[in-house]
């Protein structure tokens, strides 16, 4: 199974609110405290928000998960992942048996892109 997500292309509204906020923002830092703040926040923002505005692909197949972003990838195998809770726009593959503080960082979140249903039963299958 392969997909691939991309947030601002997804919601546009919000990506153009998103970029819009970025720019008011950083001219206020830059009349108020001058140009170099103004571009600096643009780069910190910009960086902050990257993964927003970039494609990420997903496949998941016998082997484990694959997450191939803009400059890296990312390979778990199934026996990695023990346990999933999704949300309304992905799901964590956590690596503990139950709900613990360290699942956001040793977890995987995995982003639909309008495919809940079969993601879901994809892996209902694989880990339970």
């Amino acid at each position: 199974m392969e997909w691939e997500s991309f947030p601002a292309r997804e919601e546009p509204k919000k990506a153009v609110g998103v970029g819009l906020f970025i720019l008011i923002f950083s001219i206020f830092l830059s009349i108020i405290w001058g140009t170099v703040f103004g571009i600096l926040s643009i780069i910190l923002l910009g960086l902050s928000l990257f993964p927003y505005f970039t494609i990420t692909h997903y496949i998941l197949s016998d082997e484990g998960i694959v997450v191939k972003k803009t400059f890296y990838t990312i390979k778990k195998k199934w026996a990695d992942v023990r346990s999933f809770y999704p949300d309304k726009n992905g799901v964590l593959l956590s690596p503990f048996l139950t709900t613990t503080r360290l699942e956001n960082y040793r977890g995987l979140y995995l982003r639909f892109n309008k495919n809940r249903e079969e993601v879901l039963s994809y892996l209902e299958k694989k880990i339970h």
